[in-house]
Parts: C-alpha cells; structure tokens; sequence
C-alpha cells in the first residue's frame, strides 16, 4: 500500500522520493551534542528546518540511556530518540471543568469554573519496513517504545556497581511537531503504547547485534535475526508533564493573549 511521505512548510528538502531513503535522516555525534534543541537532518544546529514529529530523551538522559556499543536501540541514538516517517493522527479535546450548582426548582443549573487540564496526546503513527535501514528502525523504535513505560527495578539497580537508579520511573519526554505553535518540545510523559501485528502482513527478517549476557536464553536458533512486519501501526497516548515550578514561574495567559509562544500547550 502506497504511503505518503509527509511534507510542511520549510522541509521539503528533507525528503527524497527514492524509497530506500524513507528512514529518518540522522544528526552526526557531534552535531547532536552541540545543542540541547532537537537534532536536526544531517547534522545541521544553525536552524532547525525539520517539522516533521520525534519523540525525544531529554538530553542529558540520553546520556545515560544509550549505550556505548552498538545495539538494537543505536539507529536513534544520534536524534535521542523516535523522528517519526510517516504523518501521525492526532487527537486533541482540551476541556475546561465546570461544577454545577443546583437549586430546588430551578430550571437552569450554575455552573462554577473549577479548573482546567491539558489535552491528552494519542498519536497513531504508522512504520514501514521495505528496506534494512526501515526496518531496523522499525524494531529500535520498538524497543525504545517498550522501555519508555518500565522502571527501573530489580537487583541489578541496588546492587553495588549498578547503575544507581534503583526505583527510578520511566523518563520525561519531548514531544515537538509542526513548528513553536503546535508542539515545541513539550515535556509528556508516555502512558501506554499498543500495536497490533496483524496476520495477512509479509515478515522481513532483521540482524542485530547480539547481547552477549542472554546468548543462550533464546529460543530461536538464529540469536541475532528479528523479525519485524513489512507495515506496522502503534498507538502511543501522552500527557503532558510541565514541572510545578516552571507553571508557576512561567505561565502567562496575557502573553498567550499577545501571540507570544510561552511554552505551554
């Protein structure tokens, strides 16, 4: 089934119509380290001309997220996290919440301003493997999508040398799409992801490297060969986490009124 290749203002230098070049261009290193904005196509910090949706780590948990070598999770590393190919579906509904007041043979309630919540952030996005590099891409992002919702927890977060983070909750996120009024690195927190692999869908087998510490607890004879879905789509639900100070401190609804972009959805 033939997908397009989502195009918005200011990025359309970003796409190629070859097909082996759908997966997400990567920052060098050196680039990524340079700036705590998101990475940007090829390495480039002087402007961030990328609009297309990424979900990404925090840089300085990124830091400590990605491993050295060369793993499974590697292809995300230079971005600290997921660029998203394909245009995502997403559903906003902010709400304003209101009590009522009730009177004894009234026929109009009063309703009374209570508070007000952010919108929830339910991203249906679609993966495609037609290449080795999509579809490694496709089983990182897997992975990274899998990690997001765990503690860190176990005998091996306590135990002398470990890595010091016993008890520690899935990290704070960055979700930026379609330019600084839309979503400008908005700190969300990852609630649930789901995807469904479906029956009628062709396999494509995907080599990785092998963790030497579980090389003989598989039970598949080819221990670094994965196989992943030629099309896949997940549903990921966010909600934001603003700090309390920074909602204290920073919040401004007469600068919104102004147009200015403040940081707040």
């Amino acid at each position: 089934m033939a997908i397009d290749k989502q195009i918005l203002p200011g990025a359309e230098t970003d796409y190629v119509n070859d097909r082996d070049s759908t997966v997400p261009p990567v920052t060098t290193a050196a680039a990524s380290e340079t700036t705590d904005t998101a990475s940007t196509p090829q390495g480039n910090t002087s402007s961030n001309s990328d609009y297309r949706a990424r979900l990404q780590l925090y840089k300085k948990n990124s830091e400590t997220f990605f491993a050295d070598e060369t793993n499974v999770l590697t292809p995300l590393k230079a971005n600290r996290g997921v660029v998203f190919p394909y245009t995502p579906n997403i559903f906003l509904s902010r709400s304003a919440n209101y009590g009522s007041m009730d009177f004894k043979g009234a026929n109009f309630p009063v309703y009374t301003y209570m508070n007000s919540s952010p919108p929830m952030l339910p991203l249906i996005v679609q993966f495609t493997a037609t290449t080795k590099e999509e579809a490694k891409y496709m089983l990182a992002a897997w992975r990274f999508f899998n990690i997001l919702t765990q503690s860190d927890f176990g005998e091996q977060a306590v135990k002398k040398g470990g890595n010091g983070k016993a008890g520690s909750p899935p990290p704070v996120l960055q979700f930026s799409y379609l330019g600084p009024f839309g979503f400008d690195r908005v700190p969300v927190l990852m609630t649930d992801f789901n995807v469904i692999i479906g029956n009628n869908v062709d396999m494509v087998p995907v080599e990785h490297p092998v963790s030497q510490d579980f090389i003989e607890a598989s039970a598949f004879s080819k221990k670094n060969v994965t196989f992943m879905p030629v099309e896949v789509e997940f549903t990921i639900n966010m909600v934001p986490q603003y700090s309390p100070r920074r909602v204290r401190k920073d919040f401004n609804l007469d600068s919104m009124r102004q147009g200015r972009n403040i940081g707040f959805l």
